[in-house]
């Protein structure tokens, strides 16, 4: 086989590779099943357009394809037994009758499936007259991108491995196709050491890209997830729509009854609250301590109620920050509920109404009262003090500490005697090889993030009969929303003995306005979330997000020594004791501390968007200026661009090179199938000189002959520079 040959075949398997991760989407949201045999129908398309086969032996072929996969697909029939003929034949009469009518409803699923045969045999045809002919899939390289990422964003689809697939497929089919387009014009084949470095150099681009943007930390999204926001647009959220099988959609919000939970969530835009405060903030509610293997509970545990006035320093578990991190979150509520949204490090509550607190410790609930009767208040400041946790007192939680706990952290270590087996064993795997208590933590709350599953609340599944929630959700489904993600870390972190709760509130929402330079919230019923709190002995209790597309980092104080705390060996030891590695957790701080620096420059961009949004405006106005005259500024920027160059040949070829695509851009077009040497000609017909011919002259003779050495390339550069001029004149 030629290196045309070989060169060719990639190409085409690398467009075909493309091509499937355009389908799968398309066979994943519509429920159509046989993803293999509409792969190998495009496997055999691009390997007949490959040979050449004439169109007169390869459209039977397919035709027989099709009807094959019909017979085998909707029928019992042998393909070549006369039931299967007559099957055929009769849909055909009825497909074509409905059509005619223009009854589309009577259109059936076999003829439905050789319309998508026929929509795929067009599409195979259009690239290959774009490899044959254009040799350039940039189009279709773009359009597959954009309808991944797109369905990645809007629907349930999962498009993360078929994005890096489409990426790598489409680049290296681009640069086969620039070599074979080069080596057309030249009428020279690719070397193969130019293809391969060619070849090699996307890969290694590719790989060390790919490398960074998988070390690199990653900010969190600037925006809701947009899916529960189309699907609550559907003009009916009806039992049948359930991802689940329940038939039941529920309206999404807080709500006090947690003990079934799963089920898909219709969402609601309505306000809840708006928040004057300085930074973003988790609003806590509520907690709950009792797992039954279907929800939530609440102990029998006789609750410890606390009474406060306004303005008074109010005593929860979670330890305030220093005085003078102390902040106000002015909070307005638009929806009646008797208890205080909370930030966290919650010191006191002011406000102008007569109103008393009751600190709730068995549940952390802050319930607000008037006359002795529970009732709401409108409005009301919350003074806080974000807590700091000190990194290197969390790493130094000690596992053994764990036995040391009372009895009063019992009811956050409660498991369901049902729990399944394997969740144990599962927890026991992620935290394998973690030194302290805050790593096994870390371990828990990232492993969702990086074992496949996914954010939908629509597809969430209720467990039936004895099914396990967490069960359910870690091992079948992978698919839920925060509820799930929240309390099966909250089960994984018991069942390593570390002490932890379900934490209810709302996410921090949207910035609508500011005020004085303060960012104001708006929190919806959109907004309503669950999370975790975990205790470690001596630090207390700190909050972890695993719900993918949330954040919620605690904050750290890095205050790590930089000698190791590890004890010398003594001389005398013959050799150390070999210690196993740590699996890349050396760098989990730092990449936090990454991770907030870029979210604080994502959100300083947010913050001036109409002024970046001006700026872009402007931009493109100057470069469409800039495109539109650019006849008057090209000679003085290339000019003094490539005057700055050696003259040598490397820089004579580029100069051609350049000489060719602009006169292509103004219109002076080289014919297929014209020689260099005649479109030399017909240049200098046009423009009233023989520069164009002594340039291609002494280009042939050095890319064709290799005399390189004897070119004159001072001269040369004054008749390029005197054609560049020209045609900028």
């Amino acid at each position: 086989m030629s290196k045309k040959a070989v060169l060719s075949f990639f190409i085409y398997f690398f467009v075909f590779v493309l091509t499937v991760e355009w389908l799968k989407p398309v066979i994943e949201l519509t429920d159509t099943d046989h993803l293999y045999l509409f792969s190998l129908y495009l496997l055999i398309s691009f390997l007949f357009y490959f040979i050449r086969l004439k169109w007169y032996y390869a459209a039977p072929i397919k035709i027989v394809f099709i009807c094959w996969v019909i017979i085998s697909i909707y029928t019992d029939f042998s393909f070549i037994s006369l039931d299967a003929f007559a099957y055929l034949i009769e849909a055909i009469r009825v497909n074509t009758s409905a059509l005619i009518s223009r009854e589309w409803l009577e259109v059936t699923n076999p003829f439905r499936t050789f319309l998508f045969f026929l929509l795929l045999w067009m599409t195979t045809y259009l690239l290959n007259y774009w490899i044959r002919v254009r040799k350039n899939i940039l189009l279709f390289f773009i359009l597959t991108i954009l309808f991944i990422t797109i369905l990645d964003t809007f629907s349930p689809y999962n498009g993360e491995k078929s994005i890096m697939i489409a990426l790598i497929s489409g680049f290296i089919a681009m640069g086969l196709l620039y070599a074979q387009k080069v080596g057309t014009e030249n009428k020279e084949q690719a070397k193969t050491p130019l293809l391969l470095g060619g070849i090699g150099s996307l890969v290694v681009i590719l790989v060390i890209s790919g490398a960074l943007a998988f070390v690199l930390p990653k900010a969190g999204p600037s925006w809701p997830d947009p899916i529960p926001f189309f699907t609550a647009a559907k003009p009916s959220a009806s039992s049948e729509e359930g991802g689940n099988g329940s038939g039941v959609h529920k309206k999404v919000g807080y709500g006090e009854n947690d003990e079934n939970l799963g089920g898909a969530f219709v969402a609601d835009d309505t306000p809840v609250f708006t928040a004057a405060v300085p930074t973003r903030q988790y609003w806590k509610i509520e907690t709950k301590d009792t797992y039954t293997s279907k929800g939530w509970i609440l102990s029998d545990t006789e609750a410890q109620i606390s009474s406060y006035k306004l303005g008074e320093l109010i005593q929860s578990d979670i330890t305030p920050g220093e005085e003078e991190r102390t902040a106000t979150a002015s909070v307005s509520m638009s929806q009646e509920y008797s208890f205080v949204m909370q930030p966290y490090g919650l010191k006191e509550v002011d406000a102008l109404e007569p109103f008393t607190l009751s600190w709730n410790e068995t549940n952390q609930k802050l319930s607000t009262f008037n006359g002795g009767s529970a009732a709401p208040i409108t409005n009301y400041d919350v003074a806080y003090s974000e807590p700091v946790y000190s990194l290197k007192a969390l790493r130094n939680t000690k596992i053994e500490s764990l036995d040391s706990l009372t009895s009063e952290f019992d009811r956050y270590l409660q498991l369901p005697e049902t729990l399944p087996t394997r969740v144990r064993e599962l927890a026991t795997s992620i935290t394998e090889g973690d030194a302290n208590l805050y790593e096994k933590a870390k371990s828990i709350e990232r492993y969702f993030k990086q074992n496949g599953f996914r954010y939908n609340e629509k597809l969430a599944a209720i467990p039936e009969g004895d099914t396990d929630y967490v069960d359910q959700f870690l091992f079948d489904t992978k698919v839920g929303y925060c509820d799930n993600f929240s309390t099966s870390m909250v089960v994984l972190l018991r069942s390593e003995g570390i002490p932890a709760r379900w934490v209810k509130g709302f996410a921090p929402g949207e910035i609508v306005e500011r005020e004085d330079s303060i960012p104001i919230y708006e929190i919806t019923n959109n907004n309503a979330h669950s999370w975790v709190e975990a205790y470690f002995p001596n630090i207390g209790w700190m909050t972890f997000e695993p719900t993918i597309g949330f954040t919620n980092s605690a904050n750290l104080n890095y205050d790590l020594d930089i000698q190791t705390d590890e004890l010398e060996a003594p001389k005398e030891t013959p050799a150390p004791t070999p210690t196993k590695p740590k699996p890349e957790k050396e760098r989990t701080e730092v990449s936090q501390k990454l991770t907030e620096v870029m979210s604080n420059a994502v959100k300083w961009v947010l913050d001036r968007k109409a002024i970046f949004i001006w700026i872009i405006i402007g931009l493109v106005f100057i470069g469409l200026l800039a495109y539109r005259f650019r006849r008057k500024w090209l000679s003085k920027v290339l000019i003094p661009l490539y005057r700055a160059r050696k003259n040598d040949w490397d820089s004579f070829e580029k100069m051609y090179h350049q000489l060719l695509k602009q006169l292509h851009a103004y219109g002076y077009v080289k014919e297929q199938g014209q020689t260099l040497t005649e479109y030399a000609t017909q240049i200098d017909g046009c423009f009233s000189g023989n520069h164009m011919k002594h340039l291609t002259s002494a280009y042939e003779r050095g890319f064709y002959g290799g005399n390189k050495a004897e070119i004159d390339y001072p001269l040369m550069r004054e008749s390029w520079e005197n054609l560049i001029n020209q045609l900028s004149s």
